[in-house]
């Protein structure tokens, strides 16, 4: 089975950091799509806030006739009312008419926050959509572990998507991933290259983001004294340490697509002292707080 999953953000819209080619036309992202197919990865992640994504997604696999063989998980948009169980259905309905499949590999809530809903009809609204094979499996988006540990004790939550990488062990150390395995609910790992900031060269990164260049020298010296390079060691990392899970990677080419696939089968699997980055700031790991930093 392959792990990885093709994240379809940059499809829609120009997503991530490190992203200097902007939204890629239709030719360019059939050919991400072309590329990711043709390497064993079947499963596609996507939202219904990632601009135009989702209808990007559904033209190419009907273009290129692979619907049947693909497993989408797609997002709830966060300013949907996840109260009315009416707009929930409808919403899904949207997403599957503009993707062309008959079924959703994974429906999630895109902000942990719906949560608290959950037994105000949400969960029912959800579970009446698998009922209905619209959805197979229900999970949530998470940015903090405390909320990924509760909601794995709720029954009719099957996955949840977390963001780690070399840097970011927090749901990791706070026991996400053991119980999740203990619970065999599957975890997705987003943000393996931290939005491409993990990849980016120091002279690249923004003047108000000049505390992260501490972290990504010492990746570089790290790339090199193993004779890796930086990409090879920060997804080289996720492959051997979560070897139970599926991991997320976005791509603005099809190249960025076969690199990536080489280099996760190529099983090369760094040994680090993961006390040299002890103790990252949450400003380093979460984007949503680099505009403050």
């Amino acid at each position: 089975m392959n792990r990885l999953v093709l994240g379809t953000a940059q499809l829609g819209m120009s997503y991530g950091i490190n992203n200097k080619a902007g939204k890629p036309d239709l030719n360019a992202a059939r050919d991400i799509v072309r590329a990711a197919l043709d390497n064993g990865i079947t499963r596609f992640d996507t939202a219904q806030a990632y601009g135009e994504s989702e209808g990007v997604l559904g033209k190419i696999f009907h273009e290129i006739k692979a619907s049947d063989h693909i497993k989408v998980y797609s997002k709830l948009r966060p300013d949907l009312d996840l109260s009315d169980g009416k707009a929930v259905r409808a919403s899904v309905d949207d997403s599957l008419r503009r993707l062309k499949i008959n079924r959703l590999e994974g429906l999630l809530l895109h902000c942990e926050e719906g949560l608290k809903l959950w037994n105000d009809g949400l969960g029912d609204s959800l579970t009446e959509l698998v009922v209905a094979k619209k959805v197979k499996s229900i999970g949530v988006s998470f940015y903090t572990p405390k909320k990924a540990l509760e909601a794995l004790d709720i029954y009719g939550i099957d996955l949840i998507q977390v963001p780690a990488n070399i840097l970011d062990r927090r749901f990791e150390d706070a026991g996400v991933f053991k119980k999740a395995g203990e619970f065999g609910k599957n975890v997705f790992v987003r943000s393996i290259f931290l939005q491409g900031l993990l990849l980016m060269p120091s002279n690249s990164v923004p003047a108000k983001m000049r505390n992260v260049l501490p972290y990504l020298e010492r990746l570089e010296q790290m790339a090199s004294d193993m004779k890796l390079s930086r990409q090879e060691l920060v997804l080289g990392y996720a492959a051997g340490k979560w070897p139970d899970v599926f991991v997320l990677f976005g791509a603005e080419s099809k190249q960025q697509v076969i690199d990536n696939a080489k280099v996760f089968a190529a099983k090369k699997i760094p040994e680090i002292d993961e006390a040299v980055f002890g103790n990252v700031p949450e400003n380093v790991l979460n984007p949503v707080l680099w505009s403050k930093s």
